[in-house]
């Protein structure tokens, strides 16, 4: 289901990035959600939380993310988190890069916290870059930082929202001279 689609470029939306114990959302646990808000291009507010997830953290997230079980054993459960992420958010569509996974796991949350599923709109910057931003090698997040050789971490969620924002930007000024 994944929230809904949106195609149109916006000037106020929450760009959001998770970091997970997996790929599976029915399995994994989500780790931190990092999340930027803009009004009117201009950013505006910070979401940013660690999440114990209630499980241990396998080796390899931790190497890739940096987040280990002594980071999050005090931090709030999703049962705390996702309330607040959820008025964070407000209605604004949400961007995010291959949002259909970020979006998965912030379904599956609320649905097994029994809330209600807001109807944001969704525009994924991973299918913009790709027409967008055709000379890059690949359209991984990860790529697309070194192609535009931005100074920005890698896989923790606030440094990926940053970079996130920076593809959706270019792609939304590509399209705009394009049109």
């Amino acid at each position: 289901m994944y929230l809904n689609k949106e195609v149109n470029f916006v000037d106020d939306y929450v760009v959001f990035d998770l970091e997970t114990t997996g790929l599976y959302p029915n399995e994994n646990k989500i780790i931190e959600i990092g999340a930027l808000k803009y009004r009117n291009n201009k950013l505006v507010a910070e979401f940013s939380v660690l999440i114990n997830p209630e499980c241990e953290i396998p080796e390899i997230i931790t190497s890739i993310t940096g987040i280990d079980n002594k980071l999050v054993k005090d931090e709030l459960t999703i049962k705390d988190v996702m309330p607040k992420f959820i008025d964070f958010i407000e209605n604004l569509p949400l961007v995010a890069h291959n949002s259909s996974f970020d979006l998965s796991f912030i379904e599956e949350n609320i649905k097994r916290l029994g809330l209600t599923v807001p109807n944001n709109k969704n525009i994924d910057t991973l299918e913009l870059a790709k027409i967008y931003i055709p000379k890059a090698y690949n359209h991984k997040l990860e790529t697309l930082k070194k192609f535009f050789k931005l100074n920005y971490g890698s896989h923790r969620s606030i440094d990926d929202c940053k970079t996130t924002n920076y593809v959706y930007q270019h792609c939304k000024a590509k399209a705009l001279v394009n049109n």
